[in-house]
């Protein structure tokens, strides 16, 4: 669609004022985006401090050269071009498109694709091998969280090793005072039901020899009597 020279005008000053403000800058090939990924895109890239801006490629390459950048031919961009600005991360930008770039190739009925071009970094132009590298190497963060793993596993694993010695020490604790337990309730059962046969044979024995004699005396009297 066509612009006025008014708005060639501006957005060749808008190109020019986001290229001196970013870090660095990729350019980077799409096609098949649906506007729902493409808004989705530029919230993320947002979040990193950066912005996603489809560029007009003439308006473009004629701003690069007022911001001091190493010029390409417009055949270099025969296909529509997006301009990647890191404000704050260098990388963090290049980030979120890369993860975006991996998602589109892992999904078949995907129709989106990315594709990095060309990357400036301190005004100097590297190709896409090189883009693709950096992309896939891990960011500070990722390097840091990973760092903190490594020293944090023998602290676990030790701690885990404990806690399963506590749990061992415990189950064999909680057994032996059951079978404790269970001994003296036993020793307690015994004792009584002995002691109370002894007091009943005693008892038995008695009685037996105490009758006789009262039937002897018995039989004394009437003697007697008569």
């Amino acid at each position: 669609m066509a612009i006025t020279k008014d708005k060639k005008v501006n957005l060749i000053k808008e190109y020019v004022q986001d290229l001196q403000e970013a870090k660095n800058l990729v350019i980077i090939k799409q096609s098949g985006l649906p506007v729902s990924t493409d808004t989705e895109v530029r919230k993320n890239i947002r979040d990193e401090s950066g912005k996603f801006n489809v560029i007009r490629k003439r308006l473009f390459l004629r701003a690069l050269k007022e911001a001091g950048y190493p010029e390409i031919d417009l055949d270099q961009m025969s296909w529509s071009a997006v301009a990647v600005y890191a404000k704050w991360d260098e990388y963090a930008p290049l980030k979120v498109i890369n993860k975006y770039l991996k998602s589109f190739q892992k999904d078949k009925d995907s129709t989106a694709s990315f594709e990095f071009m060309l990357w400036y970094f301190d005004g100097e132009r590297k190709d896409s091998d090189y883009v693709n590298e950096l992309a896939n190497i891990p960011s500070r963060d990722e390097l840091l969280s990973k760092l903190v793993r490594l020293f944090n596993y023998p602290v676990q694993s030790l701690t885990s090793v404990l806690d399963q010695i506590a749990k061992k020490k415990a189950e064999s604790t909680d057994s032996t005072q059951i079978q404790e337990k269970e001994k003296t309730s036993a020793d307690l059962g015994e004792t009584p039901v002995a002691e109370n046969t002894e007091v009943l044979a005693t008892e038995s024995t008695e009685s037996t020899q105490t009758e006789p004699t009262e039937s002897v005396q018995t039989e004394s009297v009437e003697d007697s009597t008569e």
